[in-house]
């Protein structure tokens, strides 16, 4: 099931949304916090040096070994937040946390496995059979996770990828409509909300829909219209006008009033 997600997702503009959780993900890693977290964790793990590799490996090596291991847990462990992200778009919390521990657990215990069979571990301790490596990852993963849900449901704070895909006006939708929102218009008393899969009116005001959208980056164009960032191809100009290009085709006008605020941005 997981894997008609994932080919479901990569039709039409999926590639596209796949770099974008990819950028926010993997740009939440170069923070203080998560550096600091990564230190510790090099350091607690070089000094306990767990499985054997204490006495079977001397200083300097235990030092490559855990600092190669805890690197690439982190980085494939946010790689599983990722990866749950966009499979799990239309699943509750609960499901997108199952499919973050299962994606991390199956990628990083294969990693630890494989930089246990390295020539430099393999004859001194580092050699882990898979399966032990998959029951001591799994071990991990379960807490990790697990940790993480707790503190995100009491604290009420989603990641910027998962936010992105699930902002509160997605709520409002349609099944069917995706949760992939590009950009806000208004027409009549009402919002037409345009998503990768199409479009649906919804009625409400459009600085409340904006309000709905907190956490996705996006620019007010013009006093009916509202776009998203990371839904904005390009620019062009036809008769003294400015429009912005879609990744849906859409053509979105730009006002004067909101031109300079695009320029700053770089968008034009």
């Amino acid at each position: 099931m997981v894997a008609r997600i994932f080919i479901t997702e990569i039709s039409g503009n999926g590639l596209k949304k796949f770099r974008i959780v990819f950028q926010l993900v993997f740009g939440a890693m170069f923070n203080a916090r998560v550096l600091a977290i990564w230190v510790i964790l090099c350091a607690v793990a070089v000094a306990a040096s767990p499985f054997g590799t204490f006495s079977s490996m001397p200083f300097s090596q235990r030092l490559v070994y855990w600092v190669s291991v805890v690197t690439v847990s982190f980085v494939l462990g946010f790689c599983g937040h990722a990866l749950a992200v966009i499979a799990g778009r239309r699943w509750d919390a609960a499901g997108r946390f199952f499919l973050e521990g299962l994606f991390a657990t199956l990628l990083i215990s294969a990693a630890v496995w494989g930089i246990g069979r390295l020539p430099y571990f393999a004859e001194s301790g580092g050699r882990l059979s898979y399966r032990l490596a998959l029951a001591y990852v799994l071990l991990v993963t379960i807490a990790v996770v697990g940790i993480r849900a707790i503190v995100m449901q009491t604290f009420g704070v989603p990641s910027r990828a998962a936010q992105r895909f699930r902002p509160r006006l997605a709520e409002r939708l349609s099944d069917g409509m995706g949760t992939w929102i590009l950009s806000l218009s208004v027409t009549d008393h009402s919002v037409c909300v345009s998503t990768d899969r199409g479009q649906e009116v919804i009625r409400m005001r459009l600085t409340d829909a904006i309000g709905e959208m907190e956490g996705v980056e996006g620019f007010r164009v013009h006093r009916s219209h509202w776009v998203a960032r990371d839904a904005i191809r390009g620019h062009d100009a036809a008769q003294g006008r400015v429009f912005l290009e879609l990744v849906n085709g859409a053509r979105v006008p730009v006002s004067r009033t909101y031109r300079g605020a695009l320029e700053e941005a770089g968008v034009l």
